[in-house]
């Protein structure tokens, strides 16, 4: 009856023993450093594919009234109805402006692109007091790479925010890029101005940014 006792205890001791030995294996830890990464493609470029050009243009002047013709996004061209004799004779070949906004980024990414609101188209070799053209209402027509989206989310809303000097907002395609075409209204600077034979030229800014 004693030794029943005795290994009864010795059992309780043991069972005491073990529940501490393990609680002390529990309380081992490690600590590993691990690397997060990010890559920055914030680099926008654009590219002008094919330039803004009006064609080859008579400038008939009656004085009073400015001629004004519109080059649209699609090619065609449109002289205004004119208030008097004034007009711009079409003897060339007109093309849109074509660009193409490339990210960077290999996939559909969210871009804004603001147009610009006014352009003057000067010649270089002409005299002083020679005539000028302003350029101006820029036009788009849809993307052939990308989408409308966010609150320009149709052509119509996309020409309307431009005229408004806001921006169109776009989805690129599946390679990262926006390419779309531009056409835009040229008007003669002064009703009274004579226009030398030449090359009238101008600049004007496309700014493009992540949104």
């Amino acid at each position: 009856m004693k030794r029943l006792i005795k290994f009864g205890l010795a059992l309780a001791a043991l069972a005491f023993v073990v529940p501490g030995f393990v609680m002390q294996a529990a309380q081992a830890q490690t600590t590993e450093t691990f690397t997060a990464t990010a890559t920055v493609a914030s680099s926008l470029t654009i590219t002008e594919n094919t330039p803004l050009s009006f064609g080859s243009l008579v400038v008939i002047q009656d004085g009073t009234n400015a001629a004004e013709a519109t080059l649209t996004a699609a090619g065609t061209f449109t002289t205004t109805t004119p208030t008097g004799t004034e007009n711009l004779v079409q003897t060339g070949t007109p093309t849109p402006g074509n660009f193409t906004v490339d990210t960077g980024v290999t996939s559909f990414v969210n871009v804004e692109v603001t147009f610009p609101a006014t352009a003057t188209l000067t010649n270089g070799a002409a005299p002083p007091g020679n005539g000028t053209f302003t350029v101006d209402t820029f036009q788009i027509a849809a993307p052939s790479a990308g989408t409308f989206t966010g609150t320009t989310a149709t052509v119509g809303a996309c020409n309307t925010a431009i005229a408004g000097g806001g921006d169109c907002q776009f989805t690129t395609g599946a390679a990262g890029t926006l390419t779309f075409p531009m056409g835009a209204t040229i008007t003669v600077g002064s009703a009274t101005a004579t226009f030398i034979d030449g090359t009238y030229t101008g600049t004007y800014d496309i700014t493009a940014a992540f949104f």
